[in-house]
Formats: structure tokens, sequence, C-alpha cells
């Protein structure tokens, strides 16, 4: 078989179509080495800016978790607070007196509201 192989014609044309076949294959390993650099470059350029933008996310949620850390605290001042108010308004209308003061002056209140809106047309 290896006979036969050495026998043959080659198919380019003999040892100087090889030769020329030799010099395009480099000139054609240059272009694809150059191809590659130019697409190396690009994808450093673009995870270079995936890495930005990671960073920046990341800063956002950090601060997104200070803001949150800050509104629980200031919540939980505000459920004292309410608390409190809760534990005042149960003192006072546990009182018959102060209780009959509450409910007339949430009747001037609403008086006062359902005029305001009669007055707004």
């Amino acid at each position: 078989m290896a006979a036969v192989r050495d026998r043959r014609q080659p198919l380019l044309g003999g040892s100087a179509a090889t030769a020329t076949l030799e010099d395009h294959s480099h000139v054609d390993l240059e272009a694809l080495e150059a191809e590659n650099d130019r697409g190396i470059a690009a994808l450093g350029d673009r995870v270079g800016a995936l890495r930005g933008i990671t960073t920046g996310i990341h800063g956002e949620v950090e601060s997104q978790h200070r803001l949150l850390d800050n509104m629980a605290f200031s919540m939980g001042g505000v459920q004292l607070s309410l608390r409190a108010t809760a534990d005042k308004m149960t003192k006072v209308m546990s009182e018959p007196q102060k209780r009959r003061m509450v409910y007339m002056a949430g009747a001037a209140a609403m008086l006062l509201f359902f005029l305001y809106l009669w007055l707004q047309r």
C-alpha cells in the first residue's frame, strides 16, 4: 500500500507546489494568530466591562443593605413609639369621663373633615 502511494503523482503538482503550499500555510498561520490575538483582546475588553458591571452591582447591593438596616432600626423606634401611644390610649379609654372627651374630639374632627370636603366642591 505504501509503494502505491509513493508512485502516485502529488495532487497539487509536485515539490514546487508543496513549497508554495507551505508558504501559504505560514501566512495563514500568521493571519490566524493575529485574528486570535484580536479575539483575545476583544474578550479581555468584554471581561473588563463585565468586571466593572459586577463591581457596580456589588456596590449598589451593599448600599441597599445599609439602607434596609437603617430602615429596620427606624421602624423599631416607630414600633416602640406606637406601642407607648397605644398604652396611653388604653389608659385614657379606661376612664368614662376621658372616653367621652375622646369621642367628642373625634366627632369634631370628622365634622371639620366633611365640612372641608363640602367646601371643596
